[in-house]
């Protein structure tokens, strides 16, 4: 889009200038937009930057992100900026040096929304500094493995207050209690409070207390893959006027059963409850958990050996619509749902699993709003009940059969009548194929998937597709993006059949590819760069490592595309 406020006069369509339409139609026509053209708009005249700047998704597509440098006051990055009307609402540095730079806060942080600091090294001054900068609209915090400049976390100054700040995310191996006292100073109304991969002084003592100060308002808490105890959970569990309903505690070894039902019997208001990668639930834990929080809407978790699933503790969670189960036993008919009937039901991902013939169908007749599906690595007696099962999911949008090893070409094109031993006699087979609401599909290493699947998959709406370890040729992606022409990410990495060709087609046929992954294509050449820097005008993220026949100027031929935020090779 190449117009300068100058030619606004001249923009017509019959007897309408385009700046006489309405503001919601323009907004509907700059949702449609390249990223690069988006921002040629915004820099068009003042009328069409104002739409943008006003519009949260529009400006939700702009992300500022600094990397491997040193901030400081008067660096090239700030200089640029002091002289562009652009603002940000996403900002984003990584692995950087960030000192005290006061320019910089004032130019970016009265319009961020969002902040992300990645393995960065930050003294306290510039910490405090960026958040104070921050705290007129700053909503979203994420901090992963920072490194602080310093011991003066403990004396820093809290004479501002993030009061819209509601979702805090902290991925750090050790948190000091001066940074958690910090926190409980300047976040008052923090709504999801995300601590993952991290340790604490002592056992977390000051956690407790910043949970205690943000009790009127916190809802969510993450203690996923940290040392957490049941001392820490009980504590937390007892805090007054404390109201949970997201509670994560994904991979805490240390948690057991009785902790949980403690957990559980202290905030009865818990809907959303991780707890995947911990213990076996035995049927005696379930029923205990569905009595004291039968108003559970999400759940993730692994099961011992257990018969009747449906009948322990899904049926007494009317209002669960979305199930995560990973079978700790992998033994032959182990989760049987065919019974369990749940309208609500939208989301269930089912790992490791050994389905009898027959149960699939039963249980998706008797759930049939189910919008995403993940059968991750299971197994099947008869794999035609799947295709029988897509029959009752018409509104599937999610897909993911990953490494289903039955999984075969016949499977995408049989459409024949068969007998099945059913409650009705004879069934047509539903094809993967007639899904047309398919935005996802999975199909990673399906090891007997060829060309052949591709060929039989036509969907107009999907936008991802994950092709990882896959037999596929260039003459199976020719037809791929001719039939899903709206594809946006697309994951062909360590597909060894891969070429260049292939790669053309991808780039050119493909206008809206954001997401490529072309990791371990080990045919392709420096021609596929070519393709790529020729094509791909909304490309943001793109993975070439281990290409070994890709030469060295190619790959900084790479760094020059402007539109790429991440980069691998």
């Amino acid at each position: 889009m190449d117009v300068s406020p100058s030619d606004e006069t001249s923009l017509t369509t019959g007897t309408t200038t385009i700046q006489s339409l309405p503001p919601e139609v323009l907004t509907a026509i700059f949702r449609n937009l390249r990223l690069s053209d988006l921002a040629a708009v915004r820099q068009t005249c003042r009328h069409w930057y104002e739409i943008v700047i006003n519009n949260r998704k529009l400006m939700n597509r702009f992300v500022l992100t600094l990397s491997n440098c040193r901030i400081e006051e008067g660096f090239e990055p700030c200089v640029v900026l002091e002289s562009s009307p652009s603002s940000f609402e996403k900002v984003c540095f990584k692995t950087c040096y960030i000192t005290p730079a006061p320019t910089l806060w004032r130019l970016i942080g009265s319009h961020t929304v969002e902040l992300t600091l990645s393995d960065c090294t930050i003294s306290c001054e510039a910490l405090t500094g960026v958040l104070q900068a921050t705290q007129d609209n700053l909503r979203t915090l994420t901090i992963k493995s920072i490194k602080f400049d310093g011991p003066q976390i403990y004396t820093a100054p809290n004479n501002f207050r993030l009061e819209r700040l509601h979702s805090l995310t902290i991925r750090n191996s050790f948190l000091y209690d001066g940074f958690l006292n910090l926190l409980k100073r300047i976040c008052p109304n923090l709504k999801a409070l995300k601590l993952t991969f991290s340790s604490y002084e002592r056992w977390g003592e000051h956690l407790v207390n910043l949970v205690a100060t943000l009790s009127a308002t916190l809802e969510a808490i993450t203690l996923s893959y940290t040392k957490a105890s049941a001392a820490l959970l009980e504590q937390i569990g007892r805090i007054e006027n404390l109201r949970l309903r997201k509670v994560s505690l994904k991979s805490c070894f240390a948690i057991k059963q009785s902790d949980i039902l403690l957990l559980a019997r202290l905030q009865p208001t818990i809907v959303h409850l991780n707890l995947d990668n911990l213990f076996s639930a035995s049927e005696q834990f379930l029923e205990a958990l569905s009595a004291s929080l039968p108003q559970m809407k999400r759940i993730k978790l692994r099961v011992a050996r257990i018969t009747n699933l449906h009948q322990s503790f899904l049926v007494k969670m009317p209002q669960l619509n979305y199930l995560k189960i990973t079978d700790a036993t992998q033994m032959k008919g182990n989760v049987d749902l065919s019974a369990y009937e749940n309208p609500a039901l939208e989301k269930l991902f089912v790992s490791a699993a050994m389905f009898s013939r027959n149960t699939l169908p039963r249980f998706f007749e008797r759930c049939p709003n189910i919008r995403s599906l993940t059968l991750y690595q299971c197994t099947y007696e008869n794999i035609h009940d799947l295709q029988l099962a897509f029959s009752h999911l018409k509104g599937l949008e999610y897909l993911n059969l990953q490494r289903t090893i039955e999984l075969g070409d016949s499977f995408f094109n049989r459409d024949v009548f068969d007998t099945i031993v059913m409650p009705f006699e004879r069934i047509r087979f539903y094809p993967i194929a007639n899904l047309n609401r398919l935005c996802y599909l999975n199909l990673s290493h399906c090891r007997d998937l060829s060309d052949q699947a591709l060929m039989a998959l036509q969907f107009p709406l999907l936008k991802k597709i994950d092709l990882r370890g896959l037999y596929v040729t260039e003459a199976g992606i020719a037809t791929l993006v001719r039939d899903c022409p709206n594809l946006e990410y697309v994951m062909v990495d360590a597909c060894k059949r891969i070429c260049d060709t292939a790669v053309l087609y991808l780039c050119r046929d493909l206008r809206n590819l954001r997401l490529l992954n072309l990791e371990s294509c080990k045919a392709i050449t420096d021609l596929s760069v070519e393709h790529i820097v020729q094509h791909c005008r909304s490309l943001l993220w793109l993975n070439v490592l281990n290409c070994p026949k890709l030469s060295e100027p190619a790959k900084e031929r790479l760094k020059t595309l402007r539109t790429i935020r991440s980069l691998h090779m």
